[in-house]
């Protein structure tokens, strides 16, 4: 009986795995504004960017998330993939934290374009676009590494 609870574990580690080792397979790529020198991140520092925990980049801009609502499919992939955590849960996390204080209201799009545009508004804006358009982004925005 426990065999195919682990089997399905197995199989969702491994979904994991490929989602974060190959982004390609992601669908999502975390883009900057190419003012901010930030070229590479690891999975940790993803974590501490899109949590709050981080809040400047080393460049000191201070960091401004750019985040969907709970059906968007970028907010769905950061959520499981990344954070480890429902998207739903994500953002109520990051509602109790502005609300606090401790984190600056998010920039909201729903979609690359809207992504896009919020991301060319300052050196600080990170988020996350389709790897179909971050294949044409402008020149203004790049992608960040992760590693």
């Amino acid at each position: 009986m426990r065999r195919p609870c682990i089997a399905r574990f197995a199989i969702g580690c491994a979904v994991a795995l490929a989602l974060w080792a190959g982004r390609a397979e992601a669908g999502f790529v975390v883009v900057r504004n190419a003012k901010n020198p930030t070229a590479k991140l690891s999975k940790d520092a993803l974590k501490g960017v899109f949590t709050g925990k981080t809040k400047a980049w080393t460049g000191g801009e201070n960091i401004v998330l750019v985040i969907g609502n709970e059906d968007s499919a970028a907010m769905q992939w950061l959520a499981d993939a990344v954070l480890g955590v429902s998207a739903k849960t994500y953002l109520a996390k990051i509602k109790q934290d502005v609300f606090k204080g401790d984190l600056p209201k998010p920039l909201s799009a729903n979609d690359d374009a809207g992504t896009i545009k919020r991301l060319q508004s300052g050196a600080g804006v990170v988020g996350l676009v389709s790897d179909a358009a971050a294949k044409s982004l402008p020149a203004e925005l790049a992608v960040i590494a992760l590693e």
